[in-house]
């Protein structure tokens, strides 16, 4: 048996990709919902997503969304929205194409030329961050406006704090970006559309929550683990009660902290370096407002006096009336989580309007937390994991949906061979 700790969208793909392969597995959640930061709540007739608001309706997703039987469900954004910058007063559209680039009022003329000198730069220099990489490559007034904003609003940080290695130089080479990032786009131009932005009818959390289903009784609810021991037939689980399972191996699917904490004993070292890394927290303000706007959202450039980070338009997206969804916090602002709600959406409904010209009324508060992938992933260079003890989370590979389920997939198939059924 694969036991999992963790029921989040990671380790729940992991179960039920090694479950199609016949592999006996458990997974142990400590919430009492699937889903992990993947959670969708209502607030009347509204869908609040607690996590991430969407997702790209990419062939992995669909084969996974199909599968479990929620293609019916599925809703879909127009793929041609666009998105904006708050910069210098007002919002401005972001270049999301080659036309685009050439019309924005975004960038000045002069910047604009300055990134076409991108292709004569050469790529990330040993031990580069990311903030002076895209300074680099495309110009100061670039990265202020449109670069900084849109990278950093990934994992709510700041790109100088991001060493390339560690979060950018995965998708740079699974995009294969050798040298120039601009002849890659411009390569890439006029090829497939690019997939659409998708939900559920009842929100995100419809995804795990379908997966579980399919794994009956594998998944186990309000089970945190409490530890894990190494023994000669494997693991020893011991969950919150003193019950302990035997397991051929370990997937951990929780947070670093989570995994520091159950490590923390046999293996010092390792639950040492995972405390290490840091996490982004975020506050999310749901907002109401009759402002009508049309387009994915809109980022805030790096310079501007905002707390705000950006704004989702669930509105326009998946025609959830009037809904839009506001981001603060993160990097910019550690300790702007631990304010009061009313405090923080006060701020989320004035800089709405400031930033839209449409008031706004704050439905509800929530709070999530991201990698933060900055400097702490130092810790991660030549740990030494414990045998028949394996990562499938957010902190050591790709981020995003996505990225999780591809990251849980290639694991499945690892552990397949590593652990087959029995004839």
């Amino acid at each position: 048996m694969i036991g999992i700790v963790g029921g989040g969208i990671s380790g729940l793909v992991l179960a039920y990709e090694l479950q199609s392969r016949g592999v006996d597995v458990t997974v142990w959640e400590a919430a009492s919902t699937p889903g992990g930061v993947m959670r969708s709540q209502t607030h009347g007739d509204l869908v609040l997503e607690m996590g991430p608001q969407r997702v790209r309706l990419t062939g992995p997703f669909r084969q996974l969304v199909e599968s479990v039987g929620l293609a019916d469900e599925l809703v879909t954004a127009p793929t041609d929205l666009p998105l904006y910058v708050y910069h210098r007063g007002r919002l401005r559209r972001a270049p999301l194409s080659l036309s685009e680039a050439v019309t924005t009022d975004l960038l000045p003329l002069w910047a604009k030329m300055r990134i076409l000198a991108e292709p004569f730069t050469a790529g990330p220099r040993d031990g580069e961050h990311a903030g002076p990489f895209l300074r680099r490559k495309f110009g100061g007034a670039a990265y202020r406006a449109l670069l900084g904003p849109l990278y950093g609003g990934l994992y709510a940080s700041d790109p100088d704090c991001m060493p390339v290695k560690y979060a950018l130089q995965k998708t740079l080479t699974e995009l294969g970006v050798r040298r120039s990032i601009l002849w890659r786009m411009l390569r890439a131009a006029g090829g497939a559309a690019e997939a659409a932005p998708c939900s559920f009818k009842n929100g995100l959390g419809s995804l795990p929550s379908a997966i579980a289903r399919r794994l009956e009784g594998s998944v186990r609810l309000e089970t945190p683990v409490s530890a894990l021991r190494r023994n000669g037939r494997g693991w020893e689980v011991t969950v919150q009660g003193g019950e302990t399972v035997q397991a051929e191996a370990i997937a951990l699917a929780c947070p670093a902290d989570v995994a520091a904490g159950l490590l923390g004993g046999p293996y010092p070292d390792v639950s040492t370096r995972l405390s290490a890394l840091r996490y982004n927290r975020l506050a999310l303000v749901y907002l109401k407002s009759e402002a009508n706007l049309r387009g994915l959202g809109y980022q805030v450039a790096f310079g501007e006096s905002l707390e705000t980070r950006g704004v989702t338009w669930n509105d326009s997206l998946f025609g959830r009336p009037d809904l839009y969804t506001a981001y603060l916090g993160g990097m910019k602002n550690p300790d702007l989580p631990d304010w009061d709600d009313s405090r923080i959406a006060e701020i989320a409904c004035e800089e709405f309007e400031i930033a839209t010209g449409f008031t706004a009324e704050a439905l509800r508060v929530s709070r999530t937390r991201i990698p933060a992938w900055d400097e702490s992933w130092e810790f991660l260079d030549g740990i030494e994991w414990p045998p028949d003890l394996h990562v499938c989370s957010n902190y050591t590979a790709r981020p995003g949906i996505l990225g999780r389920i591809v990251g849980a997939k290639r694991l499945a198939a690892t552990l397949a061979r590593e652990f087959p059924r029995d004839p």
